[in-house]
């Protein structure tokens, strides 16, 4: 089964992301900030990352480069910060895909499935 980690200090979005997720069959797993999500990964082989960018302890920035520091797993930020300029800086730092906040359901679902073709 596909594992995938969602990592949001929003305990209501990881829970809104969990309830669309779990319904397309996947394995989830959760964390509210970087340094959760590292020590989870070090436990548990994941095969996607949902990141949020605006997290205590370690930002999804820093997540994002840590995780390229070890994996090739896909990697979608899910933020509020939208600007052209964060897009360009998530890509950067090694993100696969990016989906600003409000999102579609089924848009996120959609973009989830291509990414792990």
């Amino acid at each position: 089964m596909t594992k995938i980690l969602i990592v949001d200090d929003d305990a209501h979005i990881r829970e809104l992301i969990q309830l669309l997720l779990r319904k397309e069959g996947f394995d989830l797993y959760e964390a509210s900030d970087g340094l959760q999500a590292l020590n989870l990964m070090e436990k548990v082989k994941i095969d996607l990352a949902v990141i949020d960018i605006m997290m205590p302890n370690m930002d999804g920035w820093q997540l994002c480069k840590e995780i390229r520091e070890f994996s090739d797993i896909p990697i979608l930020m899910l933020t509020a910060k939208g600007e052209t300029t964060q897009k360009v800086k998530g890509f950067g730092l090694g993100a696969d895909d990016y989906l600003v906040k409000p999102f579609e359901p089924i848009e996120l679902v959609l973009r989830i499935k291509a990414l792990l073709k």
